[in-house]
């Protein structure tokens, strides 16, 4: 059994557990946050489209044109600024909620009891805190070490390497919740994830295609990726009673 044999089995162990009811609580706060979102882009578009500033003098027209463009691209970095403060949101703040599905989808698994506290809360969401900012700039310091020689290759090839950038991020920040749960630091996960390259990115990717789910996908995104990346785990590292599942080489 390989690493896309474990993804499969991860997704298919998933969607049984969904569609028996289990844990489908977790999906209510990233909806709720989704919610909040969408009202205040909403409301943002709307107010700009409400602006009207013309008054039927050309010169005035002119500068209120201005005002209007100015106002537009203002809205529009206002969105992107808050679209990024959504997802830090949902991959950050609600760690612990993601965290404590991860403890509840393992013990369902393996039978293995975990305590969930106030204060492992308060750690797992600072550890995220930790992990995240660890990944964002390693993330955007490769890429910029690629891009100083990207000119070199063609644009698709561009868009490989970013994607597949992130996909190696995205995927370590969700493996170092089942990491943590079984007491390895953040270094030693920061280890593991460069250990097994195409787990990260095969569970990165999955993370992404969901992501890019129209209105969804980002509170679908985490619930589902942790539970699939649960599995992953347990598979590998030989930890599903029944299973007689092989440790993975080094880079699968």
């Amino acid at each position: 059994m390989n690493t896309f044999q474990f993804h499969i089995n991860g997704i298919k162990k998933t969607f049984e557990a969904l569609s028996k009811g289990k844990f489908l609580i977790y999906f209510i706060p990233g909806l709720v946050i989704t919610a909040i979102y969408l009202y205040i882009l909403y409301s943002a578009r709307a107010y700009t489209s409400a602006i009207n500033l013309a008054t039927g003098y050309s010169v005035l027209d002119t500068v209120t044109g201005w005002l209007e463009s100015g106002l537009s691209y203002f809205f529009g970095f206002i969105g992107m600024l808050f679209e990024q403060i959504y997802i830090y949101i949902i991959i950050t703040l609600l760690s612990p909620f993601n965290t404590s599905l991860a403890e509840k989808f393992d013990t369902s698994l393996t039978g293995t009891p975990f305590n969930f506290t106030f204060v492992s809360f308060l750690n797992d969401l600072i550890r995220m805190i930790f992990v995240v900012l660890i990944a964002i700039t390693l993330e955007f310091g490769i890429m910029m070490f690629y891009w100083m020689f990207s000119w070199i290759f063609p644009d698709i090839i561009d868009t490989l390497v970013y994607y597949l950038i992130a996909a190696f991020f995205f995927g370590f920040s969700f493996y170092d919740f089942h990491l943590e749960r079984y007491k390895v630091g953040v270094l030693g996960s920061l280890g593991y994830a460069f250990q097994n390259i195409l787990t990260m990115l095969l569970t990165g990717s999955f993370f992404l295609i969901i992501y890019h789910i129209p209105i969804i996908g980002i509170p679908l995104a985490p619930v589902l990726t942790i539970m699939v990346s649960t599995v992953v785990y347990l598979y590998k590292e030989n930890k599903i009673e029944g299973e007689n599942s092989k440790k993975i080489e080094s880079g699968s």
